[in-house]
């Protein structure tokens, strides 16, 4: 189960908390990013934390398929000259999202190649209680 406390906008409208998957006591999102990219991911969170409705994400898209139907969904942004993706999930309390996975995306080639499937191994794992970590949000961007 996860904790937090649920902080409001000055406007009393509770924000979004966001997760990441840990796998080993990490979360190989950073891994995958440029320091640029870190600052557009950074920037999304940032700017996503306060909309109310996630269609109304910047960047977000949801999967087709067998990834739908587990609720996956990616939020999209561009950096060092190459798509990037963080697939996600939403968590079991109202805005509550948990990233599962970062990758890369090329003319429809996904890197590494298996990562939508390994997100959707992750989130069968956080529904069984698999760790999660609440990501802090850089507020001076």
């Amino acid at each position: 189960m996860i904790q937090y406390e649920q902080a409001a906008t000055e406007t009393g409208e509770r924000l979004w908390h966001f997760f990441d998957y840990l796998l080993n006591g990490r979360s190989d999102i950073e891994d995958r990013l440029s320091e640029g990219g870190k600052d557009l991911f950074d920037a999304l969170l940032k700017q996503n934390r306060k909309t109310n409705l996630p269609i109304h994400w910047g960047g977000m898209k949801i999967l087709q398929g067998e990834y739908k139907a587990e609720g996956l969904w990616e939020w999209r942004f561009f950096s060092d000259g190459c798509q990037q993706r963080v697939i996600g999930m939403f968590g079991e309390k109202r805005k509550q999202a948990i990233f599962l996975i970062g990758c890369y995306h090329k003319q429809k080639v996904y890197t590494p190649p298996n990562c939508l499937d390994t997100a959707l191994l992750r989130a069968k794992a956080v529904r069984k209680g698999a760790p999660v970590r609440e990501r802090a949000i850089r507020e001076n961007l």
